[in-house]
């Protein structure tokens, strides 16, 4: 059943503020985890732990992640954010000095440690559209957000409103090149509904808030959230893909690979020895077919990333690739599974040695066909039939050096990745997109730079059945044409292991880290 909170009230859109939250997770015991050996192992799939309690399979969606975390404070970070000075001998409050005006390289100076996670087809007011009418959000007044009274038409003429969907496991919205500049229509973002042909159509205007994916409006709590991230093409993964990768996609419009491929950030990362990797949660990462004489010897398997942030010897930049078959949020996989992945990397590189000097991005490739209100401008390319942008898609800048709270409006893509790759390690340029792209030195505090703050208490734990977690909404593959590589030995795959065993994998991490919780009988 829809829901339908047109105004967006802060009570349809919040039950608890971001600190309450806090506070009861805080608070609430942290249930036993019981082993499911005897199952799991027929699987090939270790000891996951599994909470006690009556089996919930079916869990509502809005029950989902409401668990407590576990924060350990790494070495070398203080405990709590900095308060507020006091006079001498008053006790009164002093204003606090003003942050020091530092240049974008000063600002990064200190980050050892970039982590990139891109995820699939979600546009920001589809999963961060609620915060502008948040009650939990401190800034929500900042945030280019829903107001509740967007509307698309549909094909009958009839007018259909942005609402809170229930369902985790949507149809996939047209989101290819054609279908997007439709959706775009000059300018109007009115063409979403009547792209999205079917039963399913009014989905297209669907968004998720707190109640549903806490743990995203957690990060907007604790960090930075960037409501002006746009995807690189207004079109499909693969060119936008290319643009994370490499700054252009060759004047590819579709999900294809060019017949030469681009320079990229491996190229350039490289030539200045800086050590990178490319963590792959499924069978094969998208660079594998998409840049396949380029990424040799880059690509290690999910266990080898979190085994690395534990053992603190992660490369100074990382990539991870979410399993396209399972984890990487695209319709119609579970959002649920996407959550306690998302929160398994955050929590791996909380608790790891490196955290101090550590930075997370998380992003989306592209609205997978969902509405999003804001027309997206124009930039700077060596194609001019690729200066369009494609939709905003959510985005965070985390870690122990990141403004808390902040939206940063600074108007970012996904070649922001090269931009900061080249203002903290100097690599070279690989195309005039590039060189026109901001980087993310914005979200920086330069106030901690100097004491790198522990990662914050009360992380909201995803809560999932054993079933929701390594059978619901898993498959068909969202990257087809790699599928298709891997069948006919174009391309051979990283993981052998089935769609179960490689979920299973990185649950097990998952669990030991709190990041999830398994309930049910």
């Amino acid at each position: 059943m829809k829901e339908r909170p047109n105004d967006l009230s802060p009570e349809a859109a919040s039950p608890a503020s971001g600190a309450e939250q806090a506070e009861q997770s805080e608070q609430a015991a942290r249930p036993d985890l019981l082993s499911r050996r005897a199952a799991l192992q027929g699987l090939g799939l270790g000891a996951v732990a599994v909470a006690c309690g009556s089996e919930v399979d079916g869990i509502p969606p809005a029950q989902a992640g409401t668990g407590p975390g576990t924060e350990t404070p790494p070495a070398g970070s203080s405990t709590t954010e900095p308060g507020t000075p006091s006079a001498p001998g008053t006790g009164d409050p002093i204003d606090p000095p003003a942050p020091p005006t530092l240049s974008p390289k000063e600002l990064l100076a200190g980050i050892e440690h970039i982590v990139v996670l891109m995820m699939e087809n979600r546009s920001f007011d589809h999963f961060l559209g609620a915060l502008s009418s948040d009650a939990g959000y401190v800034n929500k007044a900042t945030v280019d957000g829903l107001t509740g009274t967007e509307s698309n038409p549909a094909p009958n003429g009839s007018k259909v409103t942005v609402f809170k969907m229930a369902n985790f496991t949507p149809e996939d919205p047209p989101h290819g090149w054609d279908a997007a500049h439709a959706q775009f229509n000059n300018g109007k973002n009115d063409g979403f509904v009547k792209e999205h042909e079917g039963s399913s159509q009014d989905e297209a205007m669907g968004f998720h808030d707190r109640s549903q994916i806490p743990l995203y409006y957690w990060f907007a709590d604790n960090f930075t959230v960037c409501d002006r991230w746009f995807s690189s093409v207004m079109g499909p993964t693969w060119p936008n893909r290319y643009y994370l990768h490499a700054t252009t996609s060759k004047g590819k419009k579709n999900n294809t690979p060019p017949l030469v491929p681009p320079k990229t950030i491996w190229d350039e990362l490289k030539n200045k020895k800086v050590s990178a990797k490319n963590y792959v949660a499924g069978a094969v990462s998208w660079a594998t077919g998409g840049l396949p004489t380029k990424v040799l010897g880059i690509s290690a398997r999910m266990d080898q990333f979190f085994d690395a942030a534990k053992d603190g010897t992660l490369p100074s930049f990382s990539l991870i690739d979410p399993d396209f078959q399972a984890s990487d949020d695209h319709p119609s996989h579970n959002i649920l599974r996407g959550q306690a992945f998302v929160a398994s990397v955050y929590k791996a590189l909380a608790e790891s040695p490196l955290w101090p000097k550590t930075l997370l991005i998380v992003t989306y490739d592209e609205n997978g066909g969902f509405y999003d209100h804001v027309p997206p401008p124009k930039t700077v390319d060596d194609d001019k039939e690729f200066e369009q942008l494609g939709f905003r898609v959510p985005a965070f800048v985390i870690g122990p050096t990141v403004k808390k709270g902040y939206v940063s409006k600074t108007q970012l893509e996904h070649s922001s990745v090269a931009a900061t790759l080249k203002t903290r390690w100097d690599i070279g340029s690989l195309s005039k997109r590039m060189d026109a792209t901001k980087d993310i030195s914005d979200c920086i505090d330069a106030m901690k730079l100097k004491a790198p703050v522990a990662p914050p208490m009360g992380m909201p734990q995803v809560a999932m059945t054993l079933q929701s977690a390594l059978y619901d909404g898993v498959g068909p593959s969202s990257q087809p044409m790699l599928e298709e590589m891997l069948a006919n030995g174009t391309i051979s795959p990283i993981d052998t292991r089935n769609h179960q065993a490689r979920i299973g994998s990185w649950l097990e991490h998952a669990v030991r880290l709190g990041a999830v919780r398994i309930v049910g009988g």
